[in-house]
């Protein structure tokens, strides 16, 4: 089933009797459901999470979600929730996807018009718990390779970042055309668009537990990760890798 972006504007009748005896009577109006507002969406690897806000109606019995591969035409079902949010597992990485949703009444009317909100996102792979060692003892798996999920060696043509320490220093470094920049504390799920400036000047950041970076790579794809703790032996992190060249979308928050 599919619906159209903008659809006209639903009408109910109102079901009068008219005359001047005892027999008269009122029928109650019975509407659609509003549109669903407050729809946002949160990025995830092979997946996409719809979140909305609950209609203020008594009688909402459960809510359609609708997408399609661009912000207008036709949206087609992909599924139902009785409430927020709603998980769309059948998705691509890289590939940008288009939602919007109708509430639906225990009387089976649904919502005159779909949701407004423009929501768009596009999936991208992500890990947890990485390691990378120290390139001052190990510089076989010190750097890390975004596009391919992998580790490799400092000098590896392929690295994008990668540990070393020594003297107390804790450092990352970009390496092969890469940048980085530091957003700072912010947990990772909150970095959810690459900056378009404020890249480190060297391509050397210090290694900060709890800190988060952006990266973009020679390839001009965007990515980031977070320190989660680090020592003299290496490093661990998380991270997230955007496989859609030049989309700077890394996590889709609400506005």
């Amino acid at each position: 089933m599919a619906r159209t972006w903008l659809l006209g504007l639903g009408l109910t009748l109102v079901a009068l009797t008219t005359g001047c005896n005892n027999h008269d009577k009122i029928v109650a109006v019975d509407n659609p459901p509003f549109t669903v507002d407050g729809v946002y969406s949160v990025t995830g690897d092979h997946q996409v999470t719809i979140y909305w806000r609950a209609n203020q109606e008594n009688d909402i019995d459960y809510y359609k979600i609708y997408r399609n591969s661009a912000p207008t035409g036709t949206f087609t079902l992909i599924g139902t929730a009785t409430s927020s949010p709603y998980i769309d597992t059948a998705v691509t990485n890289g590939q940008t996807y288009y939602y919007a949703l109708s509430a639906v009444d225990r009387r089976g009317q649904e919502s005159p018009e779909l949701s407004y909100e423009n929501v768009f996102d596009t999936p991208r792979p992500e890990g947890f718990g990485q390691g990378l060692s120290n390139a001052d003892i190990d510089d076989a798996t010190s750097g890390w390779d975004f596009s391919a999920y992998t580790t490799r060696a400092s000098g590896n043509a392929l690295t994008d970042i990668y540990y070393a320490a020594s003297g107390g220093h804790f450092l990352i470094y970009a390496v092969g055309g890469t940048e980085i920049q530091d957003t700072g504390y912010v947990d990772l799920v909150d970095v959810d668009y690459a900056p378009p400036a404020g890249w480190s000047a060297d391509g050397v950041v210090e290694a900060i537990p709890g800190h988060s970076y952006i990266v973009l790579t020679p390839e001009n794809h965007y990515a980031k990760f977070a320190v989660n703790s680090r020592d003299a032996s290496g490093l661990v992190m998380d991270w997230a890798y955007q496989i859609d060249p030049d989309n700077p979308e890394l996590a889709r928050k609400m506005p």
